[in-house]
């Protein structure tokens, strides 16, 4: 066996054991750890542009060194009585070095930060992307304005990390790196005189690590709140308004914003510090050259232009200590967002996306690119479901086949499982295999786009985006390239959802700029245009969550009379509360914690007197008939008072 066979086996051995001993010390490990992984992703991406910046800055300061070797063979100049025409080649050196300092200085400017921001730009974009992938349950759980905070002061954070951050650790090591070389080439006892207080240096910065880190996470949260509690807040204006919950408001919005304060000042008080502290190490090195180094002076053990030189170098030698402090900072703002990024990040969609999507048969010729159009079957075998992170079963074996273009309406009481059947079809939340078919395909095997542009959803609650109505209306149109071929579709939509007129009422029509969630309209002008939105892509499957619920009923049965004649109509499955807006359907399904108690036609059903949809009937009856007594009750008597 050779030699280096040998030494295989014996370097194998090492090797664990000298990873695992790496892998102790604390900074080693947040450097190669899974919190600085988003720092060491970017950095390599942009590796040209950070290798152009750190050359640069190199540049800089290895020149930095020259101007104190300058100043000393000026001062040796004078003090030594040599030709003075040697001034001038000092100050032509000097000037040439501080125009190719200035040159690179901006190579570094444009390189480094350049760089941060594009890494920036990726971050944000990686993580919009992330949340528009995650699954309806992801929302459920989350606050608005914790996911407002990540995408803003966290990535700002591992952006600041990349650019300022490494732009002040690189220049103070380069200067940890020059400087000394420098120094000990001018005089190696003043040197290691000066440089003696630097080992307390490390101790500084393990005993501030953990403390930042700590710190500035709390501060990212206690943000997330003011932010969270900010959108709450503007969001729901008018119910507070109408409360009169004003000063509440603000005082609980005061109080996160002194908490905030607070935690700044705590993170503040160890940042602060860290700085100073290291000023003043490095002030004690200079404190022992005036003791020691102007003793040499008088006894001409060196020069005076190299003891200004040495006190030219040790006062640039503060500024990496400064550096220092600052680069760790930044750096632990970083780890700390990093890791409330990959909070999010790391999580996985319970809706995946099929690996092999699968399409049905058939092609409608006039879509675009030969773009599918179902025919609206759909079949349910035993579907049972509950929501992501529960227990508790919403829907029970339910099983149920729907024609291509029947009309089937689900009544039920308040928590009976209406709104989960319904965000099932478009995939909202996961759905067991085998359990939801259209068009005789697995809902799991349909890719997630495709099945959505097969579908249009108005759900209970409406929303709309700060945008013109035609936008608004025309926000599902996948394939809306011309302009001039917008105003066609949309007004058919409007006109199918019986909001058309009132558009035109208003003062600009269909250009009419919408408040925040549509604040500008009514309520039911608000359902009537998601109507139309959902209309407008002509959804071979038509799902209304509800969405009928704020219109008068004769606005309600024309909305309904229109959608059976709408242009590509197939399958329409609406909930409802009111009998009048599903009593036309052809089946109604009474859904009863979970389970179907009932289905069939008006008809049928009325004709059970103990069903369950009777009883439902009988409820609404007396209900509306109790309202109607108080409006006549109280108009009549209002009449009496007259005089």
């Amino acid at each position: 066996m050779s030699a280096t066979d040998q030494a295989q086996p014996h370097a194998r051995r090492i090797g664990p054991w000298f990873l695992k001993i790496l892998s102790r010390i604390p900074w080693v490990r947040t450097i190669t750890g899974r919190e600085s992984e988003l720092l060491r992703h970017y950095l390599w991406k942009y590796r040209r542009l950070v290798g152009l910046g750190l050359l640069s800055l190199v540049i800089v300061d290895v020149l930095e060194v020259l101007p104190p070797i300058f100043l000393k063979e000026a001062v040796d100049v004078v003090s030594e009585s040599r030709a003075t025409d040697y001034f001038l080649k000092l100050a032509g050196a000097y000037l040439l070095v501080s125009f190719l300092q200035g040159l690179c200085r901006y190579g570094w400017r444009m390189f480094l930060i350049r760089s941060s921001m594009f890494a920036g730009r990726d971050l944000r974009e990686k993580y919009a992307t992330h949340l528009f992938k995650m699954p309806a349950s992801f929302f459920d759980k989350r606050r608005i304005g914790d996911l407002m905070s990540l995408a803003t002061n966290d990535v700002e954070a591992v952006r600041m990390a990349m650019g300022a951050g490494l732009l002040t650790l690189a220049d103070a090591l380069f200067y940890f790196i020059t400087v000394p070389i420098a120094m000990f080439w001018l005089s190696p006892k003043l040197t290691l005189l000066a440089f003696l207080p630097l080992p307390i240096v490390p101790w500084l910065v393990a005993r501030n690590e953990r403390e930042i880190h700590s710190r500035f996470e709390k501060v990212q949260e206690s943000f997330g709140k003011i932010s969270a509690m900010a959108q709450e807040g503007l969001g729901g204006v008018r119910v507070i308004k109408s409360f009169a919950t004003e000063d509440r408001s603000l005082g609980r919005f005061r109080a996160a914003g002194e908490e905030f304060i607070r935690l700044n000042m705590r993170l503040a008080r160890v940042q602060t510090a860290f700085g100073p502290t290291l000023d003043f190490t490095m002030s004690l090195g200079l404190v022992l050259l005036l003791f020691v180094g102007g003793e040499s002076v008088i006894g001409n053990a060196v020069t005076l232009g190299t003891f200004v030189a040495f006190q030219r170098y040790i006062q640039k030698m503060v500024w990496p200590m400064a550096a220092l402090g600052m680069a760790f900072s930044y750096y632990q703002r970083a780890l700390a967002s990093s890791r409330r990024l990959n909070e999010v990040l790391d999580l996985s969609t319970d809706v995946p996306e099929t690996e092999a999507p699968q399409l049905p048969v058939v092609a409608e010729s006039s879509a675009p690119q030969g773009r599918f159009k179902t025919s609206g079957g759909i079949e349910l075998r035993g579907l049972s479901f509950r929501f992501p992170g529960t227990q508790a079963e919403v829907l029970r074996e339910i099983s149920l086949t729907i024609e291509p273009g029947e009309r089937i309406a689900v009544v039920g009481a308040i928590g009976s499982g209406k709104s989960a059947l319904l965000s099932l079809f478009p995939r909202l939340y996961p759905v067991e295999r085998g359990m939801l078919l259209i068009d005789g395909i697995d809902v799991n095997h349909w890719k997630l786009s495709e099945l959505r542009r097969q579908v249009g959803f108005v759900a209970q609650d409406v929303f709309l985006f700060s945008e013109t109505i035609t936008e608004n209306v025309a926000y599902g149109i996948q394939d809306w390239v011309e302009r001039s071929a917008q105003p066609v579709t949309i007004e058919e939509a409007t006109q199918l959802a019986s909001i058309h007129e009132d558009v035109l009422g208003l003062k600009g029509a269909y250009e009419t700029r919408l408040g925040e969630r549509g604040v500008n309209l009514s309520g039911g002008q608000k359902q009537r245009i998601t109507i139309a939105r959902a209309i407008a892509k002509q959804p071979p499957i038509l799902i209304l969550d509800d969405a009928l619920s704020s219109v008068d009923v004769a606005t309600e049965e024309t909305i309904l009379k229109n959608l059976r004649s709408r242009p590509g109509r197939n399958t329409e499955v609406i909930a409802a509360h009111r009998i009048s807006t599903v009593k036309d359907a052809d089946r109604i399904l009474v859904l009863d914690q979970g389970e179907i108690r009932q289905q069939g036609t008006h008809q049928v059903l009325m004709g059970d007197r103990r069903g369950a949809y009777r009883r439902y009937y009988d409820q609404q009856r007396k209900r509306e008939d109790f309202e109607s007594f108080v409006e006549n009750y109280g108009g009549s008597h209002g009449e009496e008072k007259r005089p």
